[in-house]
């Protein structure tokens, strides 16, 4: 369940480096309760999705993700921090990494599916999370200026109601947290609402 303290990490400054060389990306958590740690990339490509590329939960052995193994390594998390080794890059692992904890390991999330909209347009994003323990769910928004951050967009309890950050009051409308699902109605869209969408869980203590 990715929780919302993905916005409170501290990872490795942006870098440029040529292909064929080996890099060590780092991430320290600010949560010290948290038990697992992740690692994505946002591919540099045109309407490229995140992915995940590793993980690893305290006291384990970390995990690359299929496809990721011949030039991805993690090292297990040591302390409050973990290591992302990409040996001998390619070309086509140019995007943007991003790392991310949680309080439990491993998530199931289903959320609507890429939609390209018109200025003026109205649209909802549709989020469900998997399994029957209450929780919150969240909404985020990652614009497509270079260098942007992630932004919380809404997140709510199971049952309750949607908290919507200010600067997304003025056209956006959620009914908050009903059966695991959490739906985001953007209307009027406006230019500037570009971006890549992720919806995001996390479980109570």
């Amino acid at each position: 369940m990715l929780a919302p303290v993905v916005l409170a990490l501290e990872q490795s400054p942006d870098m440029v480096i040529k292909e064929g060389q080996s890099v060590n990306l780092e991430c320290s958590k600010k949560k010290s309760s948290s038990t697992a740690m992740y690692w994505f990339i946002l591919p540099s490509e045109k309407n490229s999705s995140l992915t995940q590329l590793a993980s690893a939960i305290e006291r384990g052995n970390p995990a690359v993700e299929k496809g990721f193994e011949s030039h991805f390594k993690s090292s297990k998390i040591k302390g409050d921090s973990i290591t992302l080794s990409i040996d001998h890059a390619f070309l086509n692992d140019s995007g943007t990494y991003y790392c991310a904890e949680s309080d439990h390991s491993g998530w199931a999330l289903q959320q609507s599916p890429d939609t390209i909209v018109r200025v003026g347009d109205t649209v909802t994003l549709e989020c469900s999370g998997l399994g029957n323990v209450v929780k919150t769910m969240y909404w985020y928004k990652l614009p497509t200026e270079k260098d942007a951050s992630m932004q919380l967009i809404v997140y709510s309890v199971e049952g309750g109601k949607a908290d919507i950050e200010k600067e997304f009051k003025n056209h956006f409308q959620s009914n908050g947290t009903r059966n695991n699902h959490l739906s985001v109605k953007i209307q009027h869209a406006l230019l500037n609402d570009t971006g890549t969408y992720f919806c995001a869980e996390s479980n109570p203590q």
